[in-house]
């Protein structure tokens, strides 16, 4: 079977070692698309699939678990923002009564609102749906009853893709569980059209018809749909992949058009309709084949005039239009605009009353008051303020700023010559037709983390991480961030016993160091290893015990002793060849004794964790563990022989386990779903306690990874955990999403003798396998054997099997009746009552 490559990775020469800051100008690579394909990648190696269904069922899981735990295991998450950086952006909608009300689709925070449109250091909530919403695509409101509201999730740019070097490439950033819709503004949400059981499905554009709102558009991954009767049911109208835009004419809504293609698709182009959708027809004066994707936009006040971008992946092929409806287009200006973001993100804005004057977006924007035939500049990303503490709801630049890499272009449908701009650093407005700029962001807490987050010792008000398209970011004790370096910040570290000495990366092992906490860095990257090819978060690591010594992993490992001022190559070369290092442990008070993981760059030899007691001259293979990718390992900060490690990927355990320093590992993954994990941390005060995130939310165990329970109280719906990390003088846990930026909760305290006999009370109740198919085995540990009780309920309420056991402690159920899907399975005797979920497959 083909295995995904990890395209992260070898063509990362593209910052010389020498400059002090990640450059000013965009390079010609994108960092998103390395980005989205490794987060990708992670999960679905080897098989190649993403599974959604998977993050629908452990969400359910969770509310059950939740429902029925009781022990007092609660956190209290709490966000630290930042809530004056935006994170990356997709789409907006705008109320038709209400202009200060604007809805905004996050890449992987879910669905935000804003009463005031986006002023104010708070200006931006959070949507809670009741689903495991994370990427945010597509936004509509019903310009008749605007309380209807739809919205759909994931964002995929391909399916598949043959390219130079790669295969079976996935360029994808979240789940996709379909559209949902809400009949109260937002209040509540209910499944629209339901692909929760779907896999790396996305939803780009949904449309609803003005003239008759009970019809609704939506282009997604697998074509496009269309509902008659507001989204009770969907039918698929033309069944070319990767629908990417879809404009429909106000006037006569019988006529519309539809682009199809994405990064590297093989079938591709835009398709026009005059009979309300019976019939496409492939239209003429369009390029016939690109490798991007092309988007369209269709004039407020004269629907004949149609603009579209059409570029190639790596390069725009220029700005079209047409005047007769979508039958023709012609060329009117080949200006690169999207350059190496073809494939990702621009768009055009025309204004309402103006079929001539238009915005055309790319990584920056440019206005057009002559349909396009001369293009001016209106923004520059790289202006944006650096090494400045910006409040929230601040100007983010000076009035000419907009953040790089713009995903969709708005006129205010209400607002004269208001823009709005969706953009890889949140939210953009424009009062004078794209003049003059300034951020929108205040309370967007929608901020994408990298591993590793890092935070002082003794200073609660000091820490920081990178993010994705926005740098890195420090945190000094308030919800206002600023960053630093540019680039694409990935890991950080702070010394342990002098929090002036810091150091962050950008991508590619980019690594900076600072003695002012973050005020002035130099570049000390070890440049024999950016020779090499690295992932895209290349790993280095401070050993606890003396923080001067540093390792960091390209093919090759590195080592510094003198805090990054000189690297040597460690041992002969290439750990394992020809793999990339994914990540470096190092011994808590034995700076020789390493683990490390790698992953796959070109698809012929699987994933290692590998251990080193001699500082990586010598290396082991560990072997008992699953074929996927090892995203983290935590090494037990009082026995070195107790090490765990978490795992990406679906369809086998995701915590690992070893008691004897790597030479039996065993899965540990008690109470936890089928969903990727992300990161492990052992609380070195109460080492029993463990705590891990993974694409749903935090979990914990309080006997060393035995049982795990959620930890999520307080946090969304569903976030990707990304990183955790604590400040341990006040027991706060602190977690790095990908998509909510960082939340902070109290640690767990220790059980006291007491409670946790109370806890192991006679009547503990065991099931397996979870999930199951076609049998579920069940145990009670009774002190005495009894006459139990036991019934199957659905979640919603709904009982599906019961049964009787007199005498026995362990019996089967046969499950062949029952359908996929999760479920309570309830046990009681006359004394004693207990309830577990688990998950039919």
């Amino acid at each position: 079977m083909q295995r995904l490559l990890l395209f992260l990775l070898g063509f990362l020469l593209m910052f010389p070692a020498c400059r002090k800051h990640a450059p000013l100008e965009p390079e010609r690579l994108s960092g998103a698309a390395q980005s989205l394909d490794f987060w990708a990648l992670a999960r679905s190696y080897p098989h190649g699939h993403i599974y959604s269904k998977n993050l629908t069922q452990a969400y359910e899981w969770r509310k059950m678990t939740t429902a029925v735990r009781s022990g007092g295991i609660e956190a209290d998450w709490e966000p630290l923002g930042p809530k004056n950086i935006g994170g990356r952006t997709l789409c907006l909608a705008f109320h038709p009564d209400d202009p200060e009300v604007i809805f905004a689709g996050s890449a992987s925070g879910g669905l935000w609102k804003t009463e005031t449109g986006g002023v104010g250091a708070e200006a931006w909530s959070y949507v809670p749906t009741g689903f495991p919403v994370l990427g945010v695509g597509a936004i509509a409101i019903d310009p008749a009853h605007p309380e209807v509201l739809y919205i759909g999730t994931g964002e995929v740019y391909n399916y598949t893709a043959a390219m130079p070097g790669l295969v079976d490439r996935l360029t994808r950033g979240t789940y996709g569980i379909g559209i949902l819709k809400s009949t109260d503004g937002g209040q509540s949400w209910s499944k629209s059209l339901d692909w929760s059981y779907e896999e790396m499905t996305g939803v780009q554009q949904i449309v609803v018809n003005p003239l008759r709102p009970e019809t609704v558009y939506a282009a997604t991954t697998e074509g496009l749909f269309r509902s008659y009767n507001a989204g009770e049911s969907w039918d698929l109208i033309h069944a070319l992949p990767m629908a990417a835009d879809f404009a429909l004419n106000p006037v006569d809504t019988n006529r519309m058009l539809v682009s199809h293609g994405g990064y590297q698709s093989p079938q591709k182009g835009v398709f026009r309709s005059i009979d309300g959708g019976a019939n496409f027809s492939l239209v003429s004066g369009l390029p016939s084949n690109y490798s991007g994707k092309t988007l369209l936009t269709m004039s407020p006040s004269d629907p004949s005039i149609i603009y579209a971008s059409v570029a190639h992946h790596n390069a725009g092929l220029g700005l079209y239009r047409s005047a007769n409806g979508g039958t023709t287009f012609s060329l009117v200006n080949p200006m690169n605009v999207p350059q190496y973001q073809g494939w990702y993100s621009h768009d055009i804005a025309v204004n309402p009353e103006d079929p001539n004057y238009l915005l055309y977006a790319g990584i920056d924007a440019f206005w057009s008051a002559n349909a396009g035939a001369i293009l001016l500049p209106s923004s520059y990303w790289f202006q944006w303020y650096i090494d400045t503490l910006v409040q929230a709801g601040e100007p983010e630049g000076p009035s000419d700023y907009v953040h790089a890499d713009i995903h969709a272009a708005y006129y205010h449908p209400t607002l004269p010559n208001t823009l709005y701009l969706a953009t890889d650093g949140g939210i953009f407005y424009s009062g004078d037709n794209g003049h003059s700029w300034e951020g929108r962001n205040g309370g967007y807490q929608t901020t994408q983390f990298h591993a590793n987050f890092s935070n002082s010792t003794d200073d609660p008000a000091f820490a920081l991480g990178g993010l994705q398209d926005n740098a890195t970011a420090v945190y000094l004790g308030q919800d206002s961030w600023y960053r630093v370096i540019g680039g694409d910040g990935m890991s950080t570290a702070v010394f342990p016993d002098n929090d002036s000495i810091v150091f962050a990366t950008y991508q590619g092992l980019n690594i900076l160091r600072s003695t002012d906490r973050g005020i002035q860095f130099v570049n000390v990257s070890p440049s024999q290893a950016l020779t090499e090819p690295r992932a895209f978060n290349a790993p280095y690591e401070l050993a606890p015990s003396q923080p001067g010594t540093i390792y960091a992993g390209a093919q090759s490992l590195y080592r510094s002793v003198d805090t990054a001022n000189t690297w040597q190559l460690v041992g002969a070369g290439q750990v394992d060849p020809p793999n990339v290092l994914l990540t470096i442990a190092v011994g808590p008070d034995d700076p020789q004794l390493l683990y490390v993981s790698t992953a796959p760059l070109f698809g012929t030899v699987p994933p290692k964790v590998l251990k080193s007691v001699d500082g990586g001259q010598q290396w082991t293979a560990m072997a008992g563990l699953p074929d996927r990718l090892a995203m983290d390992i935590a090494i037990h900060p009082l026995d070195p022989e107790v090490v765990y490690a978490v795992f990406s990927g679906f369809g086998t355990a995701h915590v690992y386990r070893t008691t004897d320093g790597g030479g039996v590992w065993t899965p540990v993954d008690g109470g936890l779903p089928d969903v990727p994990a992300n990161t492990i941390w052992i609380d070195p005060q109460i080492p029993q306690h463990v705590y891990m995130g993974n694409d749903l939310g935090v979990w914990v165990s309080t006997d060393g990874g035995e049982n795990w329970g959620s930890y999520g109280e307080g946090l969304p719906e569903a976030v990707l955990a990304m990183h955790l990390s604590a400040y341990l003088p006040d027991r706060k846990l602190r977690l790095a999403t990908h998509g909510h930026g960082v939340y902070q909760s109290q640690l767990l305290e220790e059980v006291t003798a007491g409670k946790e006999a109370a806890d192991r009370r006679p009547g503990s109740l065991r099931l397996w396998p979870n999930p199951a198919a076609d049998r579920l085995q069940v145990e009670v540990e009774a002190a005495e054997r009894k006459e139990i009780d036991w019934y199957i309920v659905g979640s919603e309420g709904r009982l599906l099997k019961r049964g009787k056991e007199s005498g026995r402690q362990s019996w089967q159920i046969d499950l062949r009746e029952i359908p996929a899907g999760v479920y309570f399975l309830r046990v009681q005797a006359r004394d004693w009552q207990e309830s577990r979920p688990f998950i039919v497959q």
